[in-house]
């Protein structure tokens, strides 16, 4: 789709005006939301869908203003630390707040610093959610224009079947609609993704949806706040058997991100006359930089061994094998973060370990150097403050375990 910018004439920082759609004054730039999940979002070192749409709103000199809260991709996940201790009855432990998403992660390194990077995306959002929030969202910032993709987490993490995501979709418009009577709407139907072992149901409910929401999208607009079909599923390079536009069989790669702002792109010039032209995919995609991974360590810890390493920028996950010294046969594990926990050692054993950066699809690197660990486990202190006393017909028995206490009766 987007061509370089070498190609599109004169220089595209000049001042940009957009035609008249309706929507504003001609000089007046378009206000976008783009409203989605962790394929809008994207993750550290991602060009994103956002940057190459952005890009085709600046080729075909149409002003425009991303808005929303957030500017960033996903940001790594920090190390865990070593595992922790299991819970005791009646304890609970607190999940992270869906309130404080991970937004600040950077983007590709080609992406300029000007790029406008604004968005309400994010990581594992459902429309169900979304619903509850777009309204605030679109009363803030007052988009012309929403851009939506959400509705595979509903189906995907089974929140909802494709009759009910269709219901969170249509709620969402309505809500947003609410906010700002005005507001227009390219709605993106859902891509497939290759059969996941035992979730036919997902293929199925996709297909159910993409076809409900192609019949009901019509049905939806008003003289003032019209709803278009962006036709997601058919431009992106990815289906039940297959997803080269994909680095995990689902997410967009360089390819796949071209893919979707080529479909966005589509709808906002067919339906809504935006832009003078939507060129082809281009031939040449960037590929992305896969570096080696550094900083390797091996050291014992009280739960068995520890191994670090110095996260690698753009990394969407890295590959640790592990062999017992002496041995030529190596174990492989997929890990998400530059920490790997070893816990069933045996004391005086020891292992070696590499480690290369994963980027799925995208490509891996290159094995890091060896390094070795003596495991010296250690198992937990035994309970202390001891206590039986009788209770009610039982006895009650009472301990102290890793500084918290615990109570039991039988």
């Amino acid at each position: 789709m987007l061509v370089s910018l070498a190609l599109m004439g004169p220089n595209p920082t000049t001042a940009i005006h957009r035609p008249q759609t309706g929507v504003g004054g001609a000089d007046t730039p378009l206000r976008v939301m783009v409203v989605g999940d962790s394929m809008s979002q994207g993750m550290e070192g991602d060009w994103t869908w956002r940057y190459r749409l952005w890009e085709w709103f600046r080729h075909q000199r149409v002003a425009v203003d991303f808005v929303g809260p957030y500017r960033g991709t996903k940001q790594p996940d920090a190390p865990a630390g070593p595992p922790s201790p299991p819970t005791l009855q009646g304890e609970v432990r607190e999940n992270p707040s869906v309130t404080d998403p991970p937004v600040a992660g950077a983007y590709a390194q080609g992406v300029p610093a000007g790029f406008d990077s604004d968005h309400f995306a994010v990581w594992g959002r459902q429309a169900a959610q979304d619903k509850d929030l777009i309204g605030p969202m679109v009363a803030q910032y007052r988009p012309d224009l929403v851009l939506l993709g959400l509705g595979f987490n509903d189906m995907g993490q089974l929140a909802s079947d494709a009759t009910g995501t269709l219901d969170s979709v249509k709620t969402l418009v309505d809500r947003a609609r609410a906010a700002k009577p005005d507001v227009r709407f390219a709605v993106a139907n859902v891509p497939h993704r290759p059969l996941i072992d035992g979730r036919q149901d997902l293929i199925v409910k996709t297909t159910q949806f993409n076809i409900m929401l192609k019949n009901a999208v019509p049905t939806w607009s008003t003289l003032a706040s019209p709803v278009k079909l962006v036709d997601w599923e058919g431009a992106y390079g990815c289906d039940t058997n297959v997803c080269p536009a994909g680095y995990d069989k689902l997410h967009p790669n360089a390819l796949g991100e071209f893919q979707i702002a080529y479909a966005y792109a589509r709808t906002l010039h067919d339906d809504y006359g935006i832009g003078q032209l939507v060129p082809d995919i281009p031939a040449t995609i960037p590929r992305r930089p896969i570096s080696p991974v550094s900083g390797l360590a091996a050291e014992s810890v009280p739960s068995g061994v520890k191994v670090t390493w110095d996260p690698v920028f753009g990394a969407r996950g890295y590959t640790v094998r592990h062999r017992r010294a002496g041995t030529t046969k190596w174990r492989t594990t997929q890990v998400g973060t530059n920490r790997y926990d070893a816990t069933w050692t045996e004391d005086g054993r020891t292992w070696e370990y590499q480690v290369r950066t994963d980027n799925g699809t995208d490509g891996e690197s290159v094995w890091s150097s060896t390094v070795s660990v003596t495991a010296h486990p250690e198992t937990a202190a035994p309970p202390g403050d001891i206590s039986s006393l009788p209770h009610a017909g039982a006895a009650r028995f009472g301990f102290s375990a890793w500084g918290r206490v615990s109570q039991q009766t039988t």
